[in-house]
């Protein structure tokens, strides 16, 4: 799906986003409720045909659309905002801020964003074609454009919200089930997958 990108000729590289193992990879990242980050060029034509075909597919299944907002305009981003409710948007600040390529400026996407304030999720990407500095500073300048409300949400409640919805995994509900076996606990547990990894390390420490 890189097809501008270093990475466009590797074997492993997929021709768009329904492609090879995908449709399998998206039912397993439905069932853990995990999402999944595609980075997509260009962002347009095909491969943005495709990608509204997965979404709809696995209509379960949390697909980001990493850095979005790399060559592309908040009118795109909003037509697929509104036909998929499981569309994440990865916004890459520094691309938009500081990067001569891009066409738009950071109070171009801001109604968007307020418009769909549990959808987007600031990113850096490792301040790729940009200084450090750069990077960073184009998150809080990003920041400082929003609403209080939408800054909390875009800057890290959306990713958390992503992280904590995940269940447990099946490797460790029957490694909790072994440990608690071990250590004649009959507590019941209401766990997410975080807290299930953090129960884990606090009961082999019992153990020892």
């Amino acid at each position: 799906m890189h097809q501008f990108s270093v990475v466009s000729k590797v074997k492993w590289k997929a021709q768009h986003p329904n492609d090879g193992n995908f449709p399998k990879i998206y039912e397993l990242a439905a069932k853990y409720r995990v999402p999944i980050l595609l980075h997509i060029d260009p962002p347009n034509g095909s491969p943005i045909t495709h990608l509204e075909e997965a979404l709809d597919q696995h209509p379960n299944t949390n697909i980001i659309f990493g850095h979005a907002n790399a060559y592309n305009s908040p009118n795109n981003i909003k037509t697929l905002l509104e036909k998929h409710s499981n569309l994440y948007i990865d916004f890459f600040a520094g691309f938009t801020a500081y990067n001569p390529d891009s066409f738009n400026k950071l109070r171009d996407f801001i109604p968007l964003m307020e418009q769909y304030p549990d959808r987007f999720m600031l990113s850096t990407d490792s301040g790729y074609g940009l200084t450090t500095e750069q990077a960073a500073n184009a998150l809080y300048e990003t920041i400082d454009l929003f609403s209080a409300e939408t800054a909390l949400k875009v800057a890290y409640q959306n990713y958390e919200r992503l992280i904590e919805q995940q269940p447990p995994t099946d490797t460790q509900i029957q490694k909790i089930k072994e440990l608690t076996s071990k250590l004649g606990k009959t507590e019941k547990y209401r766990l997410n997958k975080r807290l299930a990894n953090e129960l884990i390390f606090k009961l082999e420490s019992e153990q020892k």
